[in-house]
């Protein structure tokens, strides 16, 4: 398997600011200023990007044979359910149908490099808030760091028109996962508890799709993967991924955006809509109370987690405020 590296040494920093990060797509926090910082690099040479093999593992240990496929039987509800732990974030860049990334004679370096300022901080806020609940937990993301968390595929589908609505672009990433990606090895390397996967899309700056993502449900709570796969009696595979359109209405990606989908991945429901588990006399009381919770409004400065989403993602037992309003039950 070749995996090809997207981002080459940099050969100089041209500034460092602290920013603030945003809200879902938009807006700003105040809570972020210490932890995001966004560094404007520059590429001068885009054809000397490297490959090389993910099949080569640091350690000694033999585990290159691995198929890289987990077994949903280890892992029935997912791949990151417990916040605990080290947890790796893989990074896929994907060209889809009617998107691409170009690092010859585009900005795709530029891009990349953009988010991965704002993954990392995504990554830094949620470990601070996580820890507030007496969870301590690691999050693995950075390719420079760690050259196995980064890689290139294509879609032969519309992954902002498709994925959001139809199985096609399910059944493709989880496919890509298991064809071009070494989960085991990347897991034992690292010594990793559990391991998320990022597409991560060069969408248009006009793109009207949003960002979304796609877990295993468990128990009767079930979620739109489950649902086509049970629809095509198909075996599921335990892989959760977020698809992140880096371009939004000419906003770039914030990292409260990927703070905000990468909760979605534990199975998280978001607070601004009524669904089964969330009724509208809650959302309504959300909002008129500016709850200020990352999943109802991450456009609100100083976005937290709250007891509701605290109880959704596991970190505590019981919350007052879901038996207050009658809400769904956790799947932790």
């Amino acid at each position: 398997m070749r995996v090809v590296k997207k981002i080459g040494t940099m050969l100089m920093l041209l500034m460092l600011v602290s920013v603030i990060l945003a809200g879902c797509m938009d807006e700003e926090y105040e809570d972020y200023e210490e932890y995001e910082t966004e560094t404007e690099q520059e590429y001068d040479d885009a054809e000397g990007y490297g490959s090389y093999d993910s099949e080569e593992p640091e350690s000694d240990d033999e585990i290159s044979e691995s198929s890289g496929e987990l077994d949903l039987n280890n892992y029935p509800m997912g791949t990151v359910k417990e916040v605990e732990g080290n947890i790796a974030v893989v990074t896929i860049v994907a060209d889809d149908a009617s998107t691409s990334w170009d690092f010859e004679s585009g900005n795709g370096a530029e891009v990349l490099a953009k988010y991965h300022d704002r993954l990392g901080s995504a990554m830094e806020w949620l470990e601070k808030n996580i820890a507030e609940y007496g969870r301590d937990v690691h999050f693995i993301w950075d390719w420079e760091e760690h050259e196995e968390l980064l890689y290139d595929a294509s879609f032969e589908t519309d992954l902002g028109s498709t994925i959001n609505s139809q199985k096609e672009g399910i059944f493709e990433a989880d496919e890509i996962i298991a064809s071009k990606i070494n989960s085991e090895a990347i897991m034992r390397s690292l010594n990793a508890d559990g391991i998320v996967y990022m597409f991560a899309v060069n969408s248009d700056p006009n793109a009207t799709n949003v960002s979304c993502s796609f877990d295993v449900g468990s128990g009767p709570e079930r979620s739109m993967k489950d649902y086509w796969y049970m629809m095509e009696g198909k075996d599921e595979p335990p892989y959760e991924f977020l698809v992140l359109m880096l371009n939004h209405r000419n906003q770039f990606i914030e990292a409260s955006t990927i703070a905000h989908e990468f909760i979605h991945s534990l199975s998280v429901p978001d607070l601004y809509a009524a669904s089964d588990m969330i009724p509208q006399d809650f959302v309504d009381y959300a909002w008129d109370s500016k709850l200020t919770d990352i999943m109802q409004d991450d456009e609100e400065k100083g976005a937290r987690i709250t007891e509701v989403t605290a109880y959704y993602m596991g970190l505590i037992d019981h919350s007052d405020m879901v038996d207050e309003w009658g809400l769904g039950r956790s799947t932790h």
